[in-house]
């Protein structure tokens, strides 16, 4: 009788479910965010944003993560300031790739420019090349302020740097200083080149192709512009631009960089006698980062790129904390899309950069799915 009691208590439990099992299977738990800790980490510099950010982070695939903060969104249109150089630099090197320059990157401007009295430069101001513009190693020593002059066409301003620093330019090559004046003068080779305004050559090598809107403009679209920091546009459409960066020059099928070019854009500017005059890395953080042709090369020592300590990221950060990177290896391009109320406050956005990495690459392990394609 006791045997047959056991045996009945035992059919019980397992049709009532009893000692802790379960007729049915439980609801999975909800799946964690990936993007968890970088949105935290994001929150908690957000108080060095007065103005707010937004962040997005692309794979190859596409937008993975974007979250604005503070009321700032990817489609605020506002000045990227530098990283205008990166999108500047891009559009020269399409016009090499198309031939409009008789030497290529090596064109010099005693080729194409000449000075107030319609003669072509000379001493070293003639032997600086387009590849020491884009690199800022043209031996300028610093910017001109007389060519900020929106009133002046880009021809006339180029004639003013010409004519106040045609005593003091030292060799090409010899030092880096970071400014404006090396891309004003690039820009003017490219109209002298192909008989186009800058405006018009922007609008077909990059803003067309990469179907900006017609307000994503530099310097308000006048006939002296910056190229080296008066683009206006939104993350948005930058964010395309860094796309097309992260596919090594594709965007979608068109190729708007070769291969060729991508490596051109992305090799050291600096000769083995090159000497740091001037640069805002090293000023404001300490870092003596070398400068390819129209974007920094970041390392993780802080110093130029060796075997021991390579490239890690390609990026251009603006002035006002605009800040686009791409990692060397290809996992994903990104921006913190800000813009700071004072000039030169670039520590955050570049603190915050730093930080998220190692958070960024973490979260991709996780596979999260895209949430915005990009053609």
């Amino acid at each position: 009788m006791r045997r047959w009691i056991t045996a009945l208590s035992l059919v019980c439990l397992a049709a009532c479910g009893g000692g802790g099992g379960s007729s049915s299977t439980p609801p999975p738990p909800p799946p964690s965010d990936p993007w968890a800790t970088v949105t935290s980490a994001i929150q908690t510099a957000q108080s060095q944003f007065p103005n707010g950010l937004c962040v997005e982070v692309a794979s190859p695939a596409g937008v993975v993560y974007s979250r604005g903060f503070g009321g700032f969104t990817n489609q605020d249109s506002v000045l990227v300031a530098s990283a205008s150089k990166w999108v500047s630099s891009t559009v020269i090197l399409r016009l090499v790739h198309a031939g409009a320059f008789p030497h290529g990157l090596d064109t010099q401007t005693k080729e194409l420019l000449v000075d107030g009295n319609g003669a072509p430069w000379t001493g070293n101001m003639g032997e600086i090349s387009l590849r020491h513009l884009l690199s800022f190693t043209s031996g300028i020593s610093g910017d001109d302020n007389a060519s900020e002059n929106v009133l002046i066409t880009l021809d006339a301003a180029v004639k003013r740097i010409y004519a106040d620093f045609a005593a003091s330019a030292s060799v090409p090559g010899s030092y880096f200083y970071y400014g404006n004046t090396h891309l004003r003068i690039a820009a003017r080779m490219a109209e002298v080149a192909t008989g186009k305004k800058w405006a018009q050559i922007f609008a077909e090598q990059l803003h067309d192709p990469l179907g900006w809107s017609a307000t994503s403009i530099y310097s308000g679209g006048g006939p002296n512009p910056n190229p080296a920091g008066g683009l206006k546009c939104t993350g948005l459409e930058y964010m395309r631009f860094v796309m097309m960066q992260l596919r090594g020059g594709l965007d979608g099928t068109q190729v708007i960089l070769t291969p060729d070019m991508v490596a051109a854009q992305r090799t050291d500017g600096y000769d083995a006698g090159t000497t740091l005059a001037y640069s805002p890395y090293y000023d404001k953080i300490g870092k003596t980062y070398h400068y390819a042709l129209g974007n920094w090369l970041e390392t993780a020592g802080g110093g130029g790129p060796t075997a021991s300590d390579p490239v890690i990221r390609y990026s251009s950060t603006g002035t006002f904390g605009w800040a686009p990177w791409v990692t060397a290896d290809s996992a994903y391009g990104g921006i913190i899309m800000t813009q700071q109320p004072l000039e030169g406050d670039t520590v955050p956005s570049e603190n915050l950069k730093n930080q998220l990495d190692p958070l960024i690459r973490a979260a991709l392990a996780q596979h999260p799915p895209v949430i915005r394609t990009v053609p």
